[in-house]
């Protein structure tokens, strides 16, 4: 009978521990809370606007607005009537082509945060407000807005002499970034800006900045020139170009971009010489097709130049001219509208730019002008144009001889007679 009843106390005591447990982890499992307040000084939060961009990209200017569209009270849906909860309005971020930012990997990366999203808000009543904020998408062409969206709610609280926020949570509605999950409940970081304030939503958008100018004769994203200079140097030559791209960062797949070849007129040229498969000619005329990371050679002689079109500000380039006997190579360098930059090459030899670190297309002017310079050559066997002046030397030493021999047989011939 003892064993029996110490075998009960040892189950009911085994029951509560799980029944404890049971409720610990539904404790930590439930929404709650993640930063604190005080009446004196009440939980606040901001929202943090990121972009990024290929690195040399200019931040565009444009200003991103949020909403935090009314959800719930206490659980229980908005209802202007009968579940009524104050109105947030629409918050912004504005970004200026000034703003700098940080580059790693490739990458620009500018953040801001709005101004504290509940300052000034009259609350009715204590109780838990939820709100659901998303970004509205703006037009600006290039830029891919964030899809992302959270559930952030207040807990208002009951003061001495006042309702204040007591803290602020914040769930995931839907995925921003790598790293987020449906659900989670996201980690506040100190705001920036506004002391006190802490930032756990964060919308992400990216930008590619793509030139507009889609005529090879009014400009290009990219030109790679061909000039021949020496007195012998031969301006019908062909002299092979091989060039690599890279993508920008955040473009997908595996773009393929045109590249014209045109003459000193600026004139778009058709000749197989240059490359062997030539595109059917668009509104501009035939084009060759560039792969990124495919590299591809093509020829130019002098006063040629290849013109890329369309290429994204980010995107890098590389360009080796093979080594050609008795010329020597030189490369004036332009990158995004900056100093020319000259890199001198050795004789017959290939002479590559933007090797081991490829060059990156910013939006501005970018080129690269290969000059060939021929040998000296110093002239051997005899001028043309001195040509009338040694005959008159030649004719007048052959009248000497001529003279000095009639001269002296007539004195043989006197000489004998006497």
């Amino acid at each position: 009978m003892k064993r029996n009843k110490t075998l009960r106390v040892f189950l009911t005591l085994a029951l509560a521990l799980v029944l404890c447990l049971g409720t610990m982890t539904t404790a930590f499992a439930a929404p709650g809370p993640i930063t604190g307040g005080t009446e004196t000084t009440p939980a606040q939060a901001v929202i943090t606007k990121t972009l990024q961009m290929p690195d040399g990209t200019a931040t565009p200017a444009e200003t991103f607005t949020f909403t935090l569209a009314r959800k719930s009270v206490d659980g229980v849906a908005y209802n202007a009537t009968t579940n009524p909860m104050p109105a947030i309005t629409n918050k912004t971020v504005a970004f200026a082509a000034t703003d700098v930012g940080t580059t790693a990997s490739s990458i620009k990366t500018v953040s801001k945060e709005t101004a504290s999203l509940f300052t000034g808000i009259v609350w009715p009543h204590a109780g838990v407000y939820t709100y659901t904020v998303t970004e509205t998408a703006g037009s600006t062409a290039g830029m891919t807005y964030s899809s992302g969206s959270y559930d952030i709610s207040v807990y208002v609280a009951n003061g001495t002499s006042s309702l204040y926020i007591a803290a602020i949570g914040t769930t995931v509605v839907a995925v921003d970034h790598t790293g987020q999950t449906i659900g989670d409940k996201t980690d506040p970081t100190t705001s920036t800006t506004i002391s006190g304030a802490s930032s756990a939503m964060v919308f992400t958008n990216t930008y590619i900045q793509t030139p507009t100018v889609v005529n090879p004769t009014l400009g290009d994203a990219l030109s790679v020139s061909k000039t021949v200079v020496g007195t012998y140097g031969d301006q019908s030559k062909y002299f092979g170009f091989t060039v690599s791209l890279t993508k920008a960062a955040f473009v997908s797949g595996t773009p393929t971009y045109k590249v014209y070849v045109m003459n000193a007129s600026n004139a778009v040229v058709t000749s197989t010489d240059n490359y062997a498969t030539l595109q059917p000619a668009d509104t501009y005329g035939v084009y060759i097709n560039v792969t990124a990371g495919t590299p591809i050679t093509i020829n130019l002689k002098h006063g040629q130049r290849l013109a890329f079109m369309g290429l994204p500000v980010g995107t890098t380039y590389s360009v080796t001219e093979a080594g050609t006997p008795d010329y020597t190579p030189s490369a004036s360098v332009v990158v995004n509208g900056g100093v020319p930059a000259v890199t001198n090459g050795t004789v017959s030899t290939a002479l590559s730019i933007g090797s081991p670190t490829a060059i990156i297309i910013g939006a501005n002017t970018n080129s690269a002008a290969y000059t060939n310079t021929y040998k000296t050559v110093a002239p051997t066997g005899i001028s043309l144009n001195n040509l009338p002046f040694i005959m008159m030397i030649g004719l007048a030493v052959i009248a000497l001889a001529v003279f000095l021999i009639v001269k002296s047989r007539k004195r043989a011939v006197y000489g004998s007679k006497h």
